[in-house]
């Protein structure tokens, strides 16, 4: 496989970013280049913090499970704090927010969906309020309702609907501003065999087309389906695909996936998870060929292999919007980004 031109200064595209352990070091791997830049000047707010979820250049994040939410944007360093969840523990929560905070169209609303509850217990905020909304089911209502679990990032689509893709189904929650906020269920659940073979699931809105589209990571192997989720009034319909039209390019992590237009020939029609093999070396998924490859500039031949069973994966790590261009990773060098000891360590998660 033939290594992608290296784009235009005008390009841009998604950058993983990585918090690292007691180190206080934060590393940006940029995935055109496949290279790792390693900043580590610290901010105190950062330490024992936790990323949530991302969307433009900003970050929604946590210390701790509980407590203390608060927005950062790396780029220029501002820290919006948002109020105390108080004692309103959320286990194994999903995380999203419809817009960054500092926009002026548009009101910036952040919702946690537990992972616990039939149907989950939801965690609600505009940015301005001084308070969080909770909302719950009553034991009376759950008989008819649902359980979800296993999706890694819910979104916002059409600004007040989030939708949360499942194991085959989609949870939709509707916020409304004059009543309680309202869930629904769409679909239907795979087969027990086929539940039990995934073992991650990552969503993405697929903004030209108005429709969503649902990446399912398997346990063997690391086999990789991705099917298009859209609604035709009160029915979901479904399909599974084998191309995303050869020209998109697919970043997905916990906590914020994209796709977008390819900024380089050869990157089309495939899948950058958050992989990594020979010290540092990123990893994609090419839907074609359902292999995974790595663009390795230097070898003399290039990384292939039809499993993950050789790849690692930071374990605190998410892809950020629009962080990176062609002159961000010389940027780095010159100048970079201020940041405190995140919570987790430097290791790697054998996948």
């Amino acid at each position: 496989m033939i290594p992608p031109p290296r784009p235009g200064l005008s390009e841009k595209w998604p950058c993983l970013m990585t918090l690292c352990g007691n180190t206080g070091i934060v590393k940006f791997f940029d995935p055109i280049y496949n290279v790792v830049t390693i900043t580590g000047i610290p901010i105190p707010k950062l330490r024992g913090s936790r990323i949530r979820s991302s969307k433009g250049n900003w970050l929604l994040m946590s210390h701790g499970n509980h407590d203390l939410f608060f927005f950062f944007n790396p780029i220029s360093n501002e820290i919006i704090e948002l109020p105390d969840l108080e004692e309103h523990e959320n286990y194994s929560s999903s995380w999203t927010f419809s817009c960054p905070p500092d926009s002026l169209s548009s009101v910036c609303i952040v919702v946690g969906i537990d992972f616990d509850g039939c149907p989950p217990d939801a965690y609600i905020i505009k940015i301005g309020e001084t308070s969080w909304m909770f909302s719950y089911l009553n034991d009376l209502d759950r008989y008819k309702c649902f359980k979800l679990t296993g999706c890694n990032n819910p979104i916002f689509f059409k600004n007040t609907i989030v939708y949360l893709g499942d194991e085959g189904n989609l949870g939709v929650l509707t916020i409304n501003e004059s009543s309680i906020p309202s869930w629904e269920l769409y679909g239907s659940y795979f087969r027990r065999r086929k539940q039990k073979s995934i073992q991650h699931v990552y969503m993405v809105e697929d903004v030209d087309n108005e429709r969503m589209l649902v990446i399912f990571l398997c346990h063997q192997e690391g086999e990789v389906e991705v099917r298009r989720y859209k609604m035709n009034g009160k029915v979901l319909e479904r399909e599974q695909i084998t191309s995303l039209d050869n020209n998109k390019t697919l970043f997905v992590s916990f906590g914020g996936s994209y796709l977008k237009t390819c900024v380089a020939q050869g990157l089309g029609n495939k899948i950058f998870f958050t992989m990594f093999h020979n010290n540092n070396k990123g990893v994609f998924y090419c839907l074609a060929n359902r292999k995974y490859f790595s663009f390795d500039y230097l070898d003399i031949k290039a990384y292939s292999s039809p499993n993950i069973f050789n790849l690692v994966r930071p374990r605190s790590c998410i892809w950020t919007e629009s962080m990176t261009d062609a002159g961000w990773i010389k940027m780095l060098a010159v100048n970079p980004p201020i940041w405190k000891t995140p919570f987790f360590d430097d290791s790697y998660s054998n996948m």
